[in-house]
């Protein structure tokens, strides 16, 4: 990839903000190296937005070593840049140095809020760079350069990423992608048309029942005090309700019942089972999306989180947040003790993308969404 001119002004042009000679010249490489992968991203039609990259705004450039690419809709990458060094031979031509470092460093500011790694080899007298590969993350804290994958491995991980944000304009059009469910499919499921038979190796003995005696597992029912909806569906259910006005809620409400309109003013509500997994306990919960489109075609989208049917609360310290297509987080809340119900509401317009995670202790699951 040649390094324009442009490029090189406007390197020069950041980094003499500064007077550090060190700062200087990490800045002006930086620059380069997001240029660089802009311009082949732009070549192949994938949209970036420098306003919303950490290196081009001064503060962050001051204090922090970032040479981040904002990728619309998908998020940031950073460009680690590699200088490539010439040496001076005995009769004065300079000769490139083809020798690469084996591995290269993540400063730790670069280490959070990224989706992928792309290494630059930079050779400032020829006005050359050279994309040398990409790696989805940098956990250890470096790159290992003969382990960088390939440019159309990072076509196919930017694809992996798109594909897997929910785009909830095809839920007006009844189109859903796989694990997002209908609310009355989770909260009121329906008999399997093939249940599994289990049987019990105990018989029961009829005759001892009219003597008031039964087997462990038979409840007694007194006419007129329970029926068998009560014990399916106790008294302290959560309800659901789509409220305007209101951003970010926590609530308990009254028993569930299938014939209860949970979001009447949304188009469309889904639901979908999230396992927190052993940490604690296997605890599936449920998390609610419901939509409706305004008249100026923003998006009010309520999200509620409840604990599944059988679970009373919702586990402590569990929070649900609404997460920027940068990775910042734009609300927040944290169940506390006997919460039912927690929720967010919020608008976006088309176009937006955005997230909700759902994190407790060292466990983080994020579902993406677009519009």
């Amino acid at each position: 990839m040649p390094i324009t001119q442009k490029a090189i002004r406007l390197a020069w042009q950041f980094a003499s903000e500064h007077k550090h000679p060190q700062k200087v010249e990490q800045i002006y490489i930086n620059t380069l190296a997001v240029l660089v992968v802009c311009d082949y991203l732009k070549l192949l039609d994938i949209e970036t937005d420098l306003s919303q990259c950490d290196s081009w705004n001064p503060v962050i450039r001051l204090f922090e070593n970032v040479a981040d690419l904002y990728i619309k809709g998908l998020g940031k990458i950073e460009c680690i840049p590699i200088r490539r060094v010439h040496q001076n031979t005995q009769n004065g031509n300079a000769v490139s140095a083809a020798n690469l470092p084996e591995t290269c460093p993540i400063h730790t500011e670069a280490r959070d809020e990224r989706i992928g790694y792309i290494a630059v080899e930079i050779d400032e007298e020829e006005k050359q760079a050279r994309l040398l590969g990409f790696s989805p993350t940098a956990a250890t804290g470096e790159l290992v350069l003969s382990d960088l994958y390939s440019l159309d491995d990072f076509l196919i991980h930017l694809e992996k990423i798109h594909e897997s944000k929910v785009d909830l304009r095809q839920w007006l059009e009844n189109k859903f992608t796989a694990n997002w469910l209908s609310v009355e499919s989770i909260f009121d499921p329906q008999p399997e048309t093939e249940p599994t038979e289990i049987e019990n190796p105990i018989k029961s003995n009829l005759g001892n029942w009219l003597q008031n005696v039964a087997e462990a597992g038979w409840q007694k029912f007194e006419q007129g005090k329970q029926n068998l909806e009560d014990l399916i569906f106790p008294e302290d259910n959560p309800s659901f309700v789509f409220r305007g006005g209101g951003n970010s809620t926590t609530e308990s409400g009254a028993r569930i019942s299938s014939n209860i309109n949970r979001f009447p003013e949304a188009d469309v509500t889904r639901a979908k089972l999230i396992d927190l997994g052993m940490r604690l306990g296997s605890t599936t919960v449920a998390l609610l999306v419901a939509i409706a489109q305004e008249d100026d075609r923003t998006f009010r989208v309520h999200v509620q989180l409840h604990p599944a049917i059988g679970d009373r609360y919702l586990p402590r310290h569990l929070k649900l947040s609404l997460i920027s297509d940068a990775g910042e987080i734009l609300q927040e809340l944290e169940s506390t003790v006997q919460h039912q119900c927690i929720s967010l509401e919020f608008y976006v317009e088309p176009g937006e993308c955005f997230g909700i995670r759902l994190a407790i202790d060292d466990l983080s699951i994020t579902e993406n969404f677009m519009v």
